[in-house]
């Protein structure tokens, strides 16, 4: 059952809570931060506190009386308060008590948006805020953690990219049961969701295509989607970044080396299996989302991601590169047999970027290396 798998970010978020006066746990819907505050924290913090603003007299007192609200709350260390964003006056009594008496793991805030001028937050609690970006989980966090010794097989391999990696849709067994979870999830964002950034005029029907569109499109550019949909490109940009602040897309920006557009995708492989992602692009999207969220419960320095695009168009999945360190080229495939040809552009980019190690992961039986290119099994994303 879901409720019995542990978390990565639980380490991270723990750590936080002891060096730093507010930690944010933000991502997309029900991919598990309610859940790992209120059971997996409160078995570690015995004081905690938790309060959700999506009951109305307490989003209505947070908002009306915030000092009131968190005096409500003053014994809990820390005052969980989830889905934060729906009231925005406290994000300011926030900082003034903070400012107050600096104490470690004061508050946690939970939002499945990013606390931003969208959602009317004026006060960002720069330096006094740290962050957690939750994931859809894991590999294995679906597979159950502590890791298993066992390498993953394919079978399970592919089970995940067609059921991805949120906690209370991955572990349907029946698929039609399933499909209608994936279909009341995309529904309660497009009807609903979208809806919560009051000063943007936004179109469910066209919410709703777009995220169809970065499912199937092979470069989901704002051009291309503008294309697909029909819609104004100037409505397509206001939508993309409603979407993407409610983590409901990820964009990823252009190599300097490379050409293109910005691209925007599914936030899990799951909702893109549903949508009719092909399984290129659910790979694509497996890759990004294990080694973004590796990095996000890392507690290290934060790696940027980006793709890179040939001149010729093709494109290599995603690049990875640490601040003043190595920087990492994933290629993806969904064929068995790999070619010299194949290699090529992995090859480019790895003569423009001489320090950079190029990978491409494909459906092999065995690893192997040729001229700096190093083929490795689907499995290996999950190392």
């Amino acid at each position: 059952m879901p409720r019995s798998r542990s978390r990565l970010a639980t380490t991270a978020l723990l750590k936080r809570l002891q060096f730093t006066p507010i930690v944010a746990i933000q991502g997309a819907r029900q991919t598990g931060k309610s859940f790992l505050a209120r059971e997996i924290l409160a078995k570690q913090v015995a004081c905690s506190g938790y309060v959700t603003l999506d009951d109305k007299s307490k989003q209505t007192l947070a908002q009306e009386s915030p000092q009131t609200f968190l005096a409500s709350m003053s014994d809990s260390r820390p005052a969980i308060i989830d889905e934060a964003q729906k009231s925005p006056a406290l994000f300011d009594a926030i900082k003034l008590q903070v400012d107050k008496n600096r104490r470690p793991g004061s508050y946690l805030l939970l939002g499945s948006t990013e606390f931003s001028l969208l959602q009317n937050i004026r006060e960002s609690l720069t330096g006094r805020m740290g962050r957690i970006r939750l994931y859809p989980m894991t590999f294995w966090e679906v597979q159950g953690l502590p890791r298993k010794k066992k390498n993953p097989t394919r079978a399970q391999c592919l089970k995940y990219l067609d059921s991805g990696g949120m906690p209370g849709i991955a572990f349907v067994r029946e698929a039609q049961v399933q499909a209608d979870f994936f279909q009341d999830w995309v529904d309660l964002t497009c009807q609903r969701d979208i809806h919560q950034f009051k000063r943007l005029k936004l179109d469910t029907q066209l919410a709703y295509a777009l995220l169809k569109h970065t499912a199937v499109l092979e470069e989901p550019t704002a051009a291309a989607l503008s294309k697909a949909t029909r819609a104004n490109p100037k409505k397509v940009g206001t939508h993309l970044k409603a979407l993407c602040e409610l983590f409901v897309l990820t964009r990823l920006d252009p190599h300097p080396s490379g050409t293109g557009k910005s691209i925007y995708l599914p936030f899990d492989s799951g909702i893109a299996a549903h949508l009719g992602a092909p399984l290129i692009k659910r790979l694509q999207i497996t890759l990004m989302n294990e080694r973004m969220a590796k990095n996000s419960y890392s507690g290290g320095k934060r790696h940027t991601f980006q793709y890179y695009r040939s001149t010729g168009k093709r494109m290599v999945h995603l690049i990875e590169e640490e601040l003043g360190g190595k920087t990492r080229a994933f290629q993806v495939m969904d064929r068995e047999s790999v070619k010299k040809p194949d290699l090529e552009l992995l090859k480019a980019f790895r003569k423009k970027n001489p320090a950079s190690e190029v990978y491409l992961i494909a459906p092999v039986l065995e690893p192997w290396k040729f001229e700096g290119v190093n083929v490795v099994r689907w499995e290996w994303m999950f190392d």
